[in-house]
């Protein structure tokens, strides 16, 4: 545990003075990590599905990701509406040539990847657009990773209840109330130190949000890899896994966060 432990913390280190820089730039810097990050994604959610649906072709999912995600950048939402449809229409046909039985299963593991993978993380960097921008994406990547550590740290320690064993064996409910606990107090110290745009009780809704349905979110994940029959969705990050094992909980909440700042901040 305290070498895993310390390997991500070592990983972080590394990783974090560089997401803080872009974060505070903003514009095209930050939003291309986002898109290197998807793109990482959707080659990691190519490798979950091979095993279950044969895998759709890896450009189709790469292809449905990307664009997903700028659509969802755009002002005029249609443009996203249209992006789909069109998409769909060209590329589901393209599927029919496997004629393997699994053509309904792969037709859906593209499209959820699409929304998954793709649709997610464009709420981030509509956050970095509203006011306090840089300032509201620091506190969520803050308050998700604290609590993602808590958890990890307080159910390595103390976990002896299963959360969801069917889902994930190794989660517990002291990881989970460890990682909220670790979410709202992130969430006060942001708020203290440098997100004065929340009052105190909106900084706690904050949150309890990340800190509850990151945690969703992570379990969403390990049920796919569960099912897929990998463990991690790969080994790019020394200590975490891959992009959807570190990512999956923060991208989980960026809409509901990013809605709750735009009605509350």
């Amino acid at each position: 545990m305290k070498r895993d432990l310390e390997l991500r913390l070592l990983t972080g280190a590394v990783f974090l003075p560089v997401l803080f820089f872009l974060i505070r730039t903003g514009g095209w810097p930050f939003t291309a990590l986002i898109f290197l990050i998807a793109a990482v994604g959707a080659w990691e959610w190519w490798r979950l599905g091979k095993s279950l649906t044969g895998g759709a072709d890896l450009v189709l999912v790469m292809a449905g990701v990307l664009g997903t995600l700028q659509g969802g950048l755009e002002d005029r939402p249609e443009r996203l509406a249209l992006f789909l449809t069109l998409f769909l229409v060209l590329s589901l046909p393209v599927l029919l040539r496997h004629a393997d039985g699994r053509a309904l299963l792969r037709a859906g593991h593209l499209v959820l990847g699409m929304l998954y993978v793709g649709l997610l993380p464009a709420f981030l960097i509509r956050m970095r657009s509203l006011p306090h921008g840089a300032e509201a994406v620091y506190m969520t990547y803050a308050v998700v990773f604290l609590c993602d550590t808590c958890a990890y740290a307080f159910g390595r320690a103390f976990g002896r209840r299963p959360l969801w064993p069917r889902i994930s064996p190794k989660k517990t409910w002291e990881g989970f109330f460890g990682g909220l606990l670790g979410a709202l107090l992130a969430a006060i110290v942001c708020r203290a130190w440098f997100a004065d745009f929340l009052d105190l009780p909106a900084a706690i809704g904050f949150g309890a949000i990340a800190g509850t349905l990151g945690q969703a979110g992570d379990l969403v994940e390990s049920l796919w890899k569960r099912e897929s029959q990998i463990k991690d969705s790969s080994a790019l990050i020394p200590g975490h896994g891959g992009a959807l094992d570190r990512f999956d909980n923060l991208h989980f909440v960026a809409p509901v966060l990013y809605t709750y700042l735009v009605l509350f901040a």
